[in-house]
């Protein structure tokens, strides 16, 4: 590509560029002398006109996207909205194709670009339109990837510092398309993340929201994991007037730890706000034994003796195979028993709360199996070398 000192580009320069962006992504990234908001207009349309047979089709739309995402992040400040908005009209017109690998591409692009943005009200922007395209089309593989799309911009709505109203369009386009796209399988977990990402921005009922975000939780039996005491709504019903809101925290609390005793008595209002939702307290016990036994395992594989098991569960040592066995159907535990030793073997266990210490204990995990496979590959390339030869 032939250098050029335009502050902008050329309607020529622009045509260049976005046909080598399609071709030669890498030859395309690497050109900082042109304006970076119109280079990143100009592939975006030029990502509407590619044809080929559809392998080779997608890598190049996937560069070619790429490379468009990666100049509005490079736009200056004030040019990244009109950018941003320009690329996702473009890719919009991408995912309402007929063409799957043209979609899916438009998809993928407004994706990245929602979060490569820097601009709040930009990022807000693009989403709605992700939201739109994904609801363009109605087929098997269009419900799967306009559900992924919820669920992707309902953890924005969690993360993002936007306007409320942003996000209440955001949220409101997300209840409707999940509604439309219904997954028989994923009803009660979508309504969940809809309330939990609800909980982020609204004040006037969030009390009333985290109670039922909780009760939610408590009473379903196939879910074993939570952000919820992260959540900085759910964390004032620790210390609010309402004592069912305290209540229900402190069963929470119980549940997550599993404080089996802690978890059996609780007041008869939150007994009937359980019941409102399916489930009972005897459900939340058994939540409870369950994480209790997953609180056994370790970063390593570790052997509990079946009285150790037993106790921590509250239970009858002839009950706990029982139990060992609901772990691991509910992928709480991996787990195996040794009825001879009488230990229950736990190679891996599910954390209730993935926080702050979760994620070190993974990184040191990385670490320790990363410096291992660096060991024993320093020893393969020891043992592969040739003699050395002696000199007659």
């Amino acid at each position: 590509m032939a250098t050029t000192t335009m502050v902008e580009l050329s309607g020529t320069s622009a045509a260049q560029l976005a046909a080598e962006a399609v071709e030669d992504a890498k030859l395309a990234e690497r050109v900082t002398d042109m304006a970076p908001n119109q280079a990143a207009i100009a592939i975006a349309e030029a990502c509407l006109h590619v044809h080929g047979e559809a392998k080779t089709k997608a890598e190049k739309l996937h560069a070619a996207w790429s490379v468009s995402c990666a100049l509005v992040a490079k736009s200056a400040q004030l040019e990244e909205p009109k950018a941003a908005r320009e690329v996702a009209r473009c890719a919009a017109a991408a995912a309402r194709s007929e063409d799957q690998t043209e979609r899916e591409a438009g998809l993928q692009a407004l994706v990245r670009l929602c979060n490569v943005c820097t601009d709040a009200n930009a990022k807000a922007e693009v989403a709605s339109t992700l939201m739109q395209a994904a609801d363009a089309k109605a087929d098997r593989e269009a419900d799967r990837i306009a559900r992924a799309c919820a669920t992707r911009v309902l953890d924005w709505i969690r993360e993002w510092d936007v306007a409320t109203s942003a996000k209440t369009e955001l949220l409101e386009r997300t209840v409707e398309l999940q509604k439309k796209r219904k997954d028989p399988k994923r009803g009660r977990q979508d309504a969940r993340n809809v309330r939990e990402a609800r909980l982020t921005m609204e004040e006037g009922q969030v009390e009333n929201m985290a109670k039922e975000a909780v009760a939610d939780f408590l009473t379903d039996p196939n879910t074993h994991r939570t952000t919820l005491l992260e959540s900085k709504a759910v964390e004032k019903m620790k210390v609010s007037q309402d004592a069912v809101s305290r209540d229900m925290y402190a069963l929470l609390e119980a549940v997550m730890s599993g404080d089996v005793q802690a978890a059996s008595n609780t007041s008869s209002q939150v007994e009937a706000m359980l019941k409102a939702f399916g489930g009972n307290l005897e459900g939340c016990k058994t939540k409870a034994r369950l994480l209790a036994l997953a609180a056994l395992g370790g970063d390593a594989v570790v052997q509990v003796p079946y009285q150790e098991v037993a106790q921590a569960l509250h239970i009858d040592v002839e009950e706990v195979e029982t139990w060992v066995v609901e772990a691991v159907g509910h992928q709480v535990a991996d787990a195996k028993l040794d009825q001879l030793k009488q230990v229950v073997v736990i190679s891996t266990a599910s954390r209730g709360i993935f926080g702050i210490d979760e994620w070190r204990s993974l990184r040191n995990r990385i670490g320790a199996w990363r410096d291992g496979v660096t060991a024993m590959n320093k020893k393969v390339g020891a043992v592969r070398q040739p003699p050395t030869r002696l000199a007659a």
